[in-house]
């Protein structure tokens, strides 16, 4: 094997190993969802649209947030690679206050979500116990972002494994808790799907203190506990720097999960077998992304290690082997979701009808794993960059002047098609969508890297 190739492979496997425990955290947030589901579905059809509605809600704000929070991952990393550890202590603080303060506004919305619900012609009782639901989140918002920016801390100076740990432990409580406030064990209340929004947030509030725990006191956070030199209030420079990098962030995020999440709404006139249909393809996609998500959120990480250390051509080689990666993934995951797909589609639901949709529906998200895993690589790439604006812009416009149009174009109207096409031209639109982002996002990393070595050229 020649130099530049070992090179390659050792940043792969280095990528890899950050990676991976990245990717778990993240697959246990995703596996709470479905426990909440399947869980809150033995109490009746009922609780479970409770658990259904009240996700739909939240889920997309979560992940707003938490990309604003995750402006302080390539802040530290470049930190981390200069060797600065006081800046570290400093913008992780300034993160926390961050989480905390952000994690506040939603409760300003909570009065007006029966309203709301009620307007999409949601009947009171259930609207009332959705809320009941939102409240529960609302209470474990804080302690949820907070934990985020402990965890992106962590991962940052290169501590992942914690993460993974403790966000299992957080799926253990919330599931034992689930089944003490939906069916009324031990003495408490009988909940319902409402019961999963509190248990939801006991779980956040016990990951958090086991994370402030972990990294207060074990050894490995020595040089850069977060804790060191006392209390300290926000300052308004640390959170205008967080907020110019994370906000752009979390509107990309917020646009990328909305656009996906609100099809479902789109294709409500198709009936249920569609929405059903939708749901569980959507379900299995977004599972399949958690690994090349768990990759860009590395590579953010990486690249601004390198950044920091003053060496902009690793971090250039660091961010176009990531690429490569996430790309061989999405192909390589193509295979099994295409020969897989009705029996994934089985494990999903009984419905002849529904499992044939969903696995017709799976042929799609085979080929947008190729396109969607790019793009997230290239998202984490961009971030190591502290370059957040344009991506934020070309994920409002690949989606929602593209990508959601046309869906609307070709499921309601068919388009060149003749017929309407119904779910599959709102998931051709996002596929679209997808190609559109990647191909911005190629030509946006390339340029950045190239102006980043040009300009360290310069200088020596």
């Amino acid at each position: 094997m020649s130099k530049g190739g070992y090179e390659r492979w050792s940043e792969i496997r280095a990528l890899l190993r950050l990676a991976g425990p990245m990717v778990l955290s993240q697959t246990a947030f995703v596996l709470m969802g479905l426990v909440d589901t399947a869980m809150s579905g033995h109490a009746g059809a009922r609780e479970q649209a409770v658990v259904g509605l009240g996700v739909a809600l939240w889920i997309p704000v979560f992940i707003g947030l938490m990309n604003v929070v995750q402006a302080v991952s390539p802040f530290v990393a470049r930190h981390y690679g200069a060797g600065d550890h006081q800046a570290i202590v400093r913008d992780t603080r300034e993160a926390m206050w961050l989480a905390l303060w952000t994690s506040l506004v939603p409760l300003a919305a909570l009065p007006f979500v029966p309203a709301v619900l009620r307007a999409f012609g949601i009947e009171p009782e259930l609207a009332a116990k959705t809320t009941f639901f939102l409240e529960g989140i609302g209470c474990g918002l804080p302690a949820a972002l907070v934990f985020r920016a402990l965890a992106f801390y962590s991962a940052s100076v290169d501590r992942p494994k914690p993460i993974m740990t403790i966000a299992f432990f957080g799926l253990g409580i919330n599931a034992f808790f689930n089944w003490v406030l939906i069916y009324g064990r031990l003495g408490a209340p009988a909940l319902g799907g409402a019961g999963c929004g509190w248990a939801t947030a006991i779980g956040m509030w016990c990951s958090l203190v086991a994370m402030g725990l972990w990294t207060a006191f074990a050894p490995g956070y020595a040089p850069f506990r977060w804790w060191r030199g006392g209390w300290s209030w926000p300052n308004w420079e640390g959170q205008k720097r967080l907020l110019r990098l994370g906000l752009p962030m979390g509107g990309a995020g917020l646009a990328e999960v909305a656009a996906f999440t609100g099809i479902a709404v789109l294709i409500g006139r198709f009936g249920p077998v569609q929405i059903a249909a939708h749901q569980v393809a959507l379900n299995v996609a977004s599972l399949l992304f958690m690994l090349p998500a768990g990759i860009g959120a590395a590579l953010a990480i990486r690249v601004g290690q390198s950044l920091g250390a003053g060496d902009p051509a690793r971090a250039r080689r660091l961010a176009w082997t990531g690429v490569a990666a996430g790309l061989a993934i999405g192909v390589l995951m193509m295979g099994p979701v295409l020969a897989g797909r009705h029996a994934i589609t089985a494990l999903y639901s009984s419905d002849p009808a529904v499992r044939e949709l969903a696995a017709s529906l799976l042929v799609l998200a085979a080929l947008w794993q190729v396109f969607d895993a790019t793009q997230a690589c290239m998202m984490g790439a961009l971030r190591g960059y502290h370059v957040t604006l344009l991506p934020m812009l070309l994920m409002l416009g690949a989606f929602w002047l593209v990508g959601i149009p046309l869906g609307a174009w070709l499921g309601y109207d068919g388009g060149m098609f003749g017929h309407p096409m119904g779910v599959f031209g709102f998931w051709i639109g996002l596929l679209v969508g997808l190609a559109l982002v990647s191909c911005g996002l190629a030509l946006t990393l390339r340029t950045v890297a190239d102006v980043a070595s040009s300009r360290c050229k310069k200088e020596a």
